[in-house]
């Protein structure tokens, strides 16, 4: 894996750091940003952050390709995968015309291409029609490169879900009602309809419950993790005693809280493919989801209920109808159709088809 840190500073710091690089030759990959397996090289890009978007775009194109030649002195890919478009895609056609190799994209990211400057949209589009394939993880990806008139066919790759990592648990029928959602305090997540919900089905739930709120925005910085935004929305619908928030849990303490709730809750405006919500049904979950996008491809009679966005009143009517077993579900099935679509075999099935 090839990742260049970009960071846009101030003339006299970029004047010295320049400098400096020069002198000492620097510029070099490292295996130090991100230790992981296989191994992420990481190297240094920066900019002077008054520089215009193209300059900026042609500096990072020729330091990725300088990075590319410094891991590959003694061997050579036979294809190049970049993640996602922005800015991968781009890096990854220039790497491949100016090495003479195929590349391949795979979009993950929210594809909103008028977000980006002019420079990098048209980088976009020319990577996108220039790749040997380009995937999406989603049909509601594929939808959204189609509409900007980008001239390619997405096939689709849903994320590999790893079964080996959820299991379904033993029923415990001692406990509340549970409702558990993964989320953060982004527009995008639609924080505001999943606790207006809950004030909705305090109405009509005769009986108690608890929500369960994992989540947190403190990307940089996991020791500032906190729940201050779902706290103050918890208490502006008054639900604020039936909650539990947990700003950060392991990937195993994310797994027994999955195991151990009765459904699951995404009210997400846009998803381009709904990882949370997948792992609630590796646990067997029937789960409640708003027509976001991406999580509508795993969503069937047997594996739980899609619902309009913003439509609180539907989700809080629907958990009434799950706690009350006017709903039905067999968490093997549910379980079994996550599995099927994107479990490892398939995941490794469907990547091996689009690598040929």
């Amino acid at each position: 894996m090839l990742y260049g840190v970009e960071k846009e500073v101030g003339l006299f710091r970029y004047l010295i750091t320049s400098f400096i690089s020069f002198v000492k030759s620097s510029n070099s990959v490292n295996l130090n940003y991100l230790e992981q397996n296989p191994e992420a090289h990481s190297f240094s890009i920066l900019h002077y952050k008054k520089t215009s978007p193209k300059l900026k775009l042609k500096k990072s194109k020729r330091l990725y390709n300088r990075a590319f030649k410094n891991i590959t002195t003694n061997w050579q890919p036979e294809l190049i995968h970049a993640q996602c478009s922005a800015n991968a895609g781009i890096y990854a056609h220039f790497i491949s015309k100016t090495n003479n190799l195929p590349f391949v994209i795979i979009e993950h990211q929210v594809f909103l291409l008028n977000h980006y400057n002019i420079k990098v949209q048209k980088g976009i589009k020319k990577a996108m029609e220039n790749a040997y394939k380009v995937g999406a993880v989603s049909y509601h990806q594929k939808r959204c490169i189609l509409m900007n008139g980008i001239d390619c066919n997405p096939e689709i790759i849903w994320n590999l879900m790893d079964e080996n990592k959820f299991k379904i648990a033993v029923n415990n029928t001692d406990k509340k009602f549970t409702i558990t959602t993964i989320t953060y305090p982004g527009l995008i997540k639609d924080s505001e309809t999943f606790f207006k919900s809950l004030e909705l089905f305090q109405t009509i739930c005769k009986s108690d419950f608890e929500a369960v709120i994992i989540g947190n925005d403190s990307f940089s910085d996991i020791s500032k993790a906190n729940s201050s935004h779902f706290e103050l929305l918890a208490k502006k619908h008054n639900v604020y005693d039936k909650c539990l928030f947990l700003p950060q849990l392991s990937r195993k303490e994310i797994n027994t809280k999955l195991q151990a709730c009765d459904v699951f809750i995404s009210t997400s405006v846009a998803e381009t493919y709904g990882v949370a919500v997948r792992e609630a049904m590796l646990c067997g979950k029937p789960i409640i989801v708003t027509k976001s996008g991406g999580v509508e491809d795993s969503i069937t009679s047997d594996t739980g209920i899609l619902v309009n966005l913003k439509d609180a009143q539907s989700i809080a009517e629907n958990l009434l109808k799950i706690k009350n077993k006017e709903h039905s579900y067999n968490p093997e099935k549910i379980r079994a159709h996550i599995i099927n679509q994107s479990g490892t075999a398939a995941f490794i099935k469907t990547m091996t088809r689009f690598y040929n």
